[in-house]
């Protein structure tokens, strides 16, 4: 099992910034290295059909955002 602290910079069209972050465990048998964590976590970002972070409160539209990994642990 890998635990991956994350967070994701929106860009708002007014010029503000907002920082979301959150922390996944994962948990298939598929990932064996930091390598396969940090693929399986981006495939989620990019083709996951719901957020990685609650986007509840921001009501300004996003111009663009950043998804950083902060922290891969690997959990026995």
């Amino acid at each position: 099992m890998w635990k991956v602290n994350y967070h994701i910079n929106f860009n708002l069209v007014d010029g503000s910034r907002v920082t979301k972050a959150n922390s996944m465990s994962i948990k298939s048998s598929k990932v064996l290295s930091k390598e396969d964590a940090i693929s399986y976590l981006l495939k989620k970002y990019k083709k996951g059909f719901q957020p990685l972070v609650n986007m509840d409160d921001i009501f300004i539209t996003v111009k663009n955002e950043e998804f950083i990994i902060d922290y891969i642990e690997k959990i026995p």
